[in-house]
This record gives structure tokens, C-alpha cells and sequence, in this order.
């Protein structure tokens, strides 16, 4: 193993401490079960391992499985490494904690506990976790582990394209005292490579949505398996110290398997060695399997040439087989054949298109940006070169206005610009304000369908009875009943779901927004 330079420190371990399980998840990674992984680390081997972590800093450790409370000697473990000074913690079913399984956890010294809720109907998660009742045991085991003082994180697995099992998931755990959780947005690996999926749209409109929905709701949640997530927020301009780096494989992280072997993370089986054949701290410092995740000179296509390398960096597991397709983690932890290549492609499940090095919103706007938005409130002059006027007023060059443009437009402050239409002059004389009634597990589909169609704008989700409003500016009232008898049909509504609302009489203000340092105008009714 070479050596490495500019090694970060290691925040956090996972730890595949056995492969044992009394469920059948559908889309567990490491395939666990009712045997255990051939070679399984000893009580004596897993505490010299904690030894070897120790020497690496207090980086915090995951016991995870398989289903970590089947090993008769967990708890004995845990208490080594809380000796040791570790913030140990767990993930875990929850469906063999009971109270007196609580308080050993807690005699542990293990401080967090994840616990996986995939539904807050009990059928669902129960199918999903092969196991009936195994719902009603996870909450019970929530409710035993709060009440002996345990933080409780929920685990969550993406199933539904549709946010409301994500929120009534979040509502079930804020009834039992729980306020942090991580979606997960698998990879297929393992038994996961058998279950149909979302596709990367799905899961960018989802995760657009989930920050948006619990952005300073009290709620700490953060998407997993899903770096662009970093991406999302900052066009949103969302922040939380406690997020990180989208994809930290390799970089903060690393996971332990069960027989020793050390990988990137739970879902990327490239090996950097093994903790029976070299110290941890060696792996950590100098496997090539983990100094190119470091450096993102090696990031290949689209995350190569992306400005959001630095907060989110694509997911190493996904484009480590671009495919989807992963082997079975039992027996299928190999080292890469080239680590630079294998592991450094582009993420194939995200769905942004970068033209050039972007810049993340995590780089704070100057004076002149805000100027300029600014300006941008003001008509701009219809001349052959409108850029070079506005340069005038603001005292820059013009091509630092073409620059700075392209900079708010990829950080999404800046939609577009575009000239502002009088509909009535250019022949569409028909408006109206649409509401329709539509069940929640239909509405991202019918939001498609109306999507479709070029006369309907500004098509939103509200909480309401009716969820969708849209415009729509058509030729004539023809043409506009012509839509909503196609949207009535195709989505299979009853006319009574369609509340229509025509324009009668349009009331126009001059909206202005108000920026730090930047005076407003005079007679506006600026907002900040």
C-alpha cells in the first residue's frame, strides 16, 4: 500500500459486526439471514479492532448487522468501546428490544440507536422486512429505547414516489419523541438488486420535495445513498451544519465487514484491505482504493466537470456500477481492478447536467451579485447589447455580468430571462385558475399529465382538498374546456374533482424584492 498524503480523519464507522438476522429484508446489501459470515471476527478480534480504531482518533461506530442484538456478545463489545472513550452506537430492526434489551443497551453506554421504520402502515413495513408483526416490535422497541434515555434516529427506505409516506413515517416518529432521520435511497446490492426501483426523475423530484417540506420544521432529516440531495439544497438555499459532504465514502466513512474486511461504505464492495492482514490505521492512510475517493481530479464525466464536487461529489456506489447492478456482498468484496476507474465515474442516477464548473450557493453572494438582482427588477433596455448598459449601471465589465448571470442560474437563484408576455395581445384572450381534487397517491402522476400540456404554467402542489393549482392561457374558452376535458379523462377525475376559476378582472402590483445593502426603490413595495 502506498502512502497517502493529506489523509482526512475518520468521523465514522459502520460496522457489519454479524450477518445474522431474523428477517428477510427485501433489499438488504449484505444478503443476511439466519447463518453467519464465514470467518466472523471473534469477541477478542472485534475488541483488538476497536483498539485499532482508537488509534485512528474517536471516530463514531456503527454496530450494525445483520441484525447486531444476535451476537451473544454485543453488549460486551459496546462496553469496550465506551470504555475506550468511542461514541458507540447502533442500527438495529428493533424487534428483539425489550425493556430489560434497553437498558442493556443504555448499560452499554451506547448513546444512538437507528431503527428502521419503512411505513406507517404496519402491512407495508412488514412485507418489506419479510417478517409479520415486525412493525409493531419496531415500534415498541422505539418507545422502550426513548424511555430509558436512548436517542432514537429512524431509518426510513424510500418505496413510493410519493412524499406522503415520508410524512406520515415523520409524524408516527414525532408522536413517539423522535426528531432525527435518514432517508434512504438504495442502492441495489445484495437482495436489492431483485426489487424494482425508482427511477433517478423520482427520486430528484422526492428529494426536492422532502427538503423543501421540513426545511425549519424542528425535523433534522437527511437523504442517504443520495449525494445530490447537497445539490438540491443549495438551489433551494437550504443549509444544516450537520449534513456534510453528500457522498462521504472513503473520506469520513468507511465500513467494516463482518470477516474484517474494510470497504468505502456499506453499499460500494470495493476492498482496501482487511483488519486481520493490516492495522486499520494503515488501510485508513494508505489503500489506493481509498486515497482516489479523495481527490477529485480522478471524478470521471459529469461529476468531473461538476462545481458541486466539493459538497456532494456523486455516489461512488452507484457509479461503481453504473449498471445498478451490484454483486452479492457475501463473497463479493473484491478489490477494484483500476480503483481510479471503477470507482470514479459519474453518477448515473443524477440528473444534473452541468455545462462547466459550477459554484455551489455554499459560496456566499458579494454586493455586486445582489446589485445586480437587483438591476435584474428593472426592465432591461431592449438594445442590441442590454448587458453592456447594465454593466454601465453597476460599474463592471460585461462580461463579469455574463459570468455572475451564469452563476445565479446554476445555483437556481436565477430561473431564466425572459421577456414578460401581454397573453391577450399575442391571441391567448381565455385565462383561468384551475384547482383540481386528486388522491394523494396519484398526484405526481396528474401533475405530469397536466405538465404536458404548453398553456398550463405555474402548476403547484398545495395542502388543500384540491392539492394541484395551475393557469392555463389558451385562444379561446374552447380550447381551455378542450384541456380540462383531456386532463378530466386521461387522469380518470369526475367533473365535480375540476374547480375552475376564470379571470375576471386582473390587479397588478409592481413587486420588488429588497436585498442587504442594496437601497430600495423609491415607491416600491420591496420584500425581503
Amino acid at each position: 500500500m502506498p502512502a497517502g498524503t493529506d489523509v482526512p480523519d475518520l468521523r465514522l464507522i459502520s460496522w457489519n459486526i454479524t450477518l445474522k438476522c431474523p428477517l428477510r429484508c427485501a433489499h438488504c446489501y449484505v444478503n443476511a439471514g439466519e447463518h453467519e459470515a464465514t470467518g466472523v471476527l471473534s469477541t477478542g478480534e472485534a475488541c483488538a479492532v476497536i483498539d485499532q480504531i482508537c488509534e485512528l482518533g474517536k471516530p463514531v461506530v456503527i454496530l450494525s448487522g445483520g441484525e447486531p442484538l444476535m451476537r451473544d456478545d454485543i453488549f460486551e463489545i459496546a462496553r469496550y468501546g465506551t470504555g475506550k472513550g468511542l461514541v458507540m452506537a447502533m442500527g438495529t430492526s428493533g424487534i428483539l428490544i425489550d425493556s430489560a434489551c434497553a437498558r442493556k443497551i443504555r448499560d452499554a453506554g451506547i448513546r444512538r440507536i437507528a431503527i428502521s421504520i419503512d411505513s406507517a402502515d404496519p402491512a407495508v413495513h412488514d412485507a418489506f422486512r419479510g417478517l409479520s408483526g415486525a412493525w409493531e416490535r419496531a415500534v415498541q422497541g422505539i418507545k422502550y429505547c426513548v424511555n430509558e434515555g436512548i436517542g432514537v434516529q429512524i431509518n426510513t427506505t424510500v418505496l413510493s414516489p410519493d412524499i406522503q409516506s415520508i410524512k406520515d413515517v415523520v409524524s408516527l416518529g414525532t408522536g413517539l419523541r423522535v426528531t432525527d432521520y435518514q432517508i434512504f435511497f438504495p442502492v441495489p446490492t445484495g437482495r436489492g438488486t431483485e426489487v424494482p426501483w425508482l427511477t433517478p426523475q423520482v427520486y430528484e423530484d422526492l428529494i426536492r420535495e422532502v427538503l423543501s417540506t421540513y426545511q425549519n420544521t424542528g425535523v433534522n432529516i437527511r437523504p442517504t445513498c443520495a449525494p445530490q440531495f447537497r445539490r438540491i439544497a443549495d438551489t433551494l438555499g437550504l443549509s444544516n451544519p450537520s449534513w456534510g459532504r453528500g457522498c462521504i465514502a472513503g473520506i469520513r466513512y468507511c465500513r467494516i465487514f463482518a470477516d474484517g474486511d474494510v470497504t468505502p461504505c456499506p453499499y460500494l464492495p470495493a476492498r482496501a484491505g482487511n483488519v486481520r492482514e493490516y492495522p486499520l490505521k494503515k488501510i485508513w492512510h494508505e489503500s489506493p482504493v481509498l486515497s482516489v475517493l479523495r481527490d477529485p481530479k480522478f471524478l470521471l464525466g459529469k461529476c468531473g466537470r461538476c462545481g458541486y464536487q466539493a459538497v456532494c461529489g456523486g455516489c461512488r456506489a452507484r457509479s461503481y456500477k453504473p449498471d445498478g447492478i451490484m454483486p452479492d456482498m457475501c463473497g463479493g468484496i473484491a478489490w477494484p481492478d483500476t480503483p481510479g476507474g471503477d470507482l470514479c465515474g459519474e453518477d448515473p442516477w443524477c440528473q444534473y447536467e452541468p455545462d462547466e464548473k459550477s459554484t455551489p450557493l455554499t459560496v456566499p453572494l458579494d454586493q455586486t451579485d445582489l446589485a445586480l438582482l437587483d438591476a435584474l427588477q428593472d426592465d432591461i433596455p431592449l438594445v442590441s447589447r442590454p448587458y453592456d448598459v447594465m454593466a454601465v449601471r453597476l460599474n463592471i465589465p460585461a462580461d463579469d455580468v455574463i459570468k455572475r448571470l451564469k452563476i445565479l442560474q446554476e445555483r437556481g437563484i436565477v430561473r431564466g430571462l425572459s421577456p414578460v408576455l401581454e397573453s391577450r395581445q399575442i391571441g391567448l384572450s381565455a385565462t383561468t385558475l384551475v384547482a383540481i381534487r386528486v388522491p394523494d397517491e396519484k398526484i405526481t402522476t396528474v401533475a405530469r399529465l397536466i405538465n404536458t400540456y404548453p398553456e398550463v404554467s405555474h402548476n403547484y402542489r398545495r395542502d388543500n382538498m384540491y392539492p394541484l393549482w395551475f393557469t392555463i392561457a389558451g385562444k379561446d374558452e374552447h380550447r381551455i374546456r378542450g384541456i380540462l376535458d383531456g386532463i378530466r379523462q386521461e387522469a380518470g377525475l369526475c367533473e365535480e374533482d375540476i374547480l375552475e376559476l376564470p379571470t375576471v378582472r386582473r390587479f397588478k402590483i409592481d413587486v420588488r424584492f429588497t436585498f442587504p445593502g442594496i437601497p430600495a426603490k423609491e415607491g416600491s413595495n420591496g420584500r425581503t
